[in-house]
């Protein structure tokens, strides 16, 4: 009888969290961005949101 060990959660960088000029507020997560948690961005008044308003945090350990 052995124990087994449960899968890694997979991790994406904090870094992509930071927002210029702006916000990105996580969902999904509580410290550390894991799969299928995600970040919702929004710009300061006067600048304009260039990309994706949403950013998935994927099984690879990347932001989408």
């Amino acid at each position: 009888m052995g124990s087994a060990c449960p899968p890694a959660v997979r991790t994406c960088p904090k870094l992509h969290l930071s927002l210029e000029n702006g916000r990105a507020v996580p969902r999904g997560m509580e410290r550390v961005p894991v799969e299928g948690s995600w970040a919702e961005y929004s710009c300061d008044p006067g600048f304009r949101l260039v990309g994706s308003a949403r950013s998935d945090c994927t099984r690879t350990g990347r932001w989408s």
